[in-house]
């Protein structure tokens, strides 16, 4: 236990273990898939989306953002039916199918490093959010319209997108983030 936080040992998040973070409005390309693998394939797809068009070169601060997009509520910890992928893209850049264009619109969250691949740490930063004297959960708050999927609500951000994707989007390469949507309450 020696490098888990404190608060984790005991199942519960800490203030310090919390970041609070703005996402700006984007654009972004989005793929997504489903059945076994879902996950895996979704990325891959934009991985060679980013590679193809040079998206790097162009648009080196680009971020990518991963959801469970199933239908009905996903257990945590349970394997996603249908899983969507983002990368953020400039605001002209062309989408190719299967891809397709997706303008999110920016809002607050709860920002939690994954610390391990059962995905419990969704039920931990939930907790936390619910305890917050300042911030109120947003799941349901809608911040992006889809066509095609289920909005997802939180999102799990690949951290240092650029050399991932410039290692070759390895698994073991691959450190994600938890956002959950969340607003600041009133007088907080």
């Amino acid at each position: 236990m020696g490098e888990m936080a404190a608060g984790e040992r005991f199942g519960k998040l800490e203030d310090r273990d919390v970041r609070i973070v703005y996402l700006p409005p984007m654009t972004v390309a989005a793929a997504y898939a489903s059945g076994e693998g879902c996950e895996g394939k979704a990325l891959d797809m934009i991985t060679r989306f980013v590679a193809d068009s040079g998206l790097l070169a162009i648009k080196p601060d680009a971020r990518s953002f991963g959801f469970d997009c199933s239908k009905g509520k996903a257990k945590v910890g349970e394997p996603s039916r249908v899983y969507e992928v983002w990368v953020s893209i400039p605001e002209g850049m062309a989408v190719p199918a299967p891809l397709v264009r997706r303008r999110f619109d920016g809002g607050l969250y709860a920002a939690h490093v994954l610390r391990s691949w059962g995905f419990q740490d969704w039920s931990l930063i939930k907790d936390w959010v619910d305890a917050s004297d300042r911030y109120a959960n947003d799941w349901d708050a809608p911040r992006w319209v889809s066509a095609e999927t289920a909005a997802g609500q939180g999102f799990e951000e690949t951290l240092n997108f650029y050399n991932f994707v410039r290692k070759g989007g390895r698994m073991e390469d691959l450190q994600l983030d938890l956002l959950f949507p969340i607003r600041e309450k009133v007088g907080a």
